[in-house]
């Protein structure tokens, strides 16, 4: 998802965020979530967060790499391993309604 997202969800997830990647390239942050979890997600298209699945690239950094001008941990998988998915949705619903407002053509993760 966007930088501008992800350090929102990240601060609001706390403890309880699993292994995220940051490409500052792409500016984008990554969690990592159990296979197929993210199915039935409605995301708003505005928001520009990608759901990406078992078919698709992603560069994953070396456990070591914590700082770099490339993907590098924010928190690294050996320490923090997945993101529960559940969680995860229903705060990245709360910051997309945040910053852009409800869509009313879209069910939220609250609903």
């Amino acid at each position: 998802m966007p930088t501008y997202l992800g350090d929102r969800v990240l601060a609001r997830l706390g403890r309880e965020s699993g292994a995220t990647i940051r490409d500052p390239y792409g500016h984008r942050l990554i969690w990592l979530v159990d296979p197929l979890a993210t199915r039935g997600w409605v995301v708003a298209a505005i928001s520009c967060v990608q759901l990406l699945s078992a078919t698709q690239y992603l560069t994953v950094p070396p456990g070591w790499c914590t700082r770099s001008m490339s993907p590098h941990w924010l928190r690294p998988w050996a320490e923090h391993g997945l993101t529960d998915a559940r969680l995860l949705y229903v705060v990245l619903d709360a910051v997309i309604r945040a910053e852009h407002g409800p869509r009313e053509y879209e069910s939220g993760a609250g609903r």
